[in-house]
């Protein structure tokens, strides 16, 4: 038995799964990977300063120049999102999505439920009157600057910049999804914020990594491992559940 259809056993036999996700699994979407944005400077910062609590503040031209370059595609599922989402509603498998990203593409897929860690980068709103805006409606806009009447306050995205806190009740869902859960799939992450890394290593069911070789060492051994593209896993998932489809016709 090869480690693809290892994995389709491990969610067959499965009563409750996570998926957790970071960018990898956004990646064939057209999503720039961390290492590609943060590698390089932007206008002179750090892509790092430019994602911090207060920049945009100070600094609101750049960091509306900076969001509009990477995070503005008009991104679709990939094969990934599809095939989770195809787990949770034609297998009819007890699934939960908790990701790292800010892309709302699992939600896309068609994915229920999502949590999302960082946020969304699709939902934005005003800092003072609390008015919500969608992405597109920011596009259309030249500045930041809420313009409601007796507002000039600072429109923002709902996301977790680098120095803020999580929102305590998204991680107290998402604990609780992993404490129930017989099954964690990790896919795309390199593990290295804390709580990725704690996530991993508390869990105590069945565990599978997708990803490519990492620099640092896994959390503790796990039960399955496959090193390799996102993609090109999913793919093949994807076949073998096909295949099961027609043998049930």
């Amino acid at each position: 038995m090869d480690k693809i259809e290892e994995l389709y056993d491990l969610i067959k036999q499965s009563q409750k799964l996570v998926f957790f996700t970071g960018a990898g699994a956004s990646v064939d979407s057209g999503v720039s990977s961390f290492t590609k944005i943060y590698s390089k400077n932007f206008d002179n910062y750090s892509p790092v300063d430019i994602m911090t609590k207060g920049f945009q503040q100070k600094h609101p031209d750049i960091f509306f120049k900076f969001i509009k370059e990477y995070f503005s595609m008009k991104l679709q599922p990939n094969i990934c999102h599809k095939v989770i989402a195809d787990i949770g509603n034609k297998m009819n498998k007890d699934v939960c999505v908790i990701t790292q990203n800010i892309d709302g593409l699992h939600q896309k897929a068609g994915s229920r439920p999502v949590l999302e860690i960082h946020g969304n980068i699709n939902k934005w709103h005003c800092t003072d009157c609390k008015k919500t805006f969608s992405f597109d409606d920011i596009l259309k806009r030249n500045n930041l600057n809420c313009d409601e009447e007796n507002c000039n306050g600072f429109i923002r995205p709902n996301i977790i910049l680098y120095n803020e806190n999580f929102q305590p009740t998204t991680l107290k869902i998402s604990q609780n999804k992993f404490d129930e859960a017989d099954t964690l799939i990790v896919i795309g992450t390199t593990l290295n914020t804390l709580f990725a890394y704690e996530a991993v290593k508390n869990f105590k069911g069945k565990i599978a990594f997708i990803n490519h070789p990492l620099k640092e060492p896994l959390p503790k051994e796990l039960d399955l491992i496959i090193y390799d593209d996102v993609s090109n896993v999913f793919n093949q998932l994807q076949e073998l559940i096909n295949e099961d489809e027609i043998l049930l016709q």
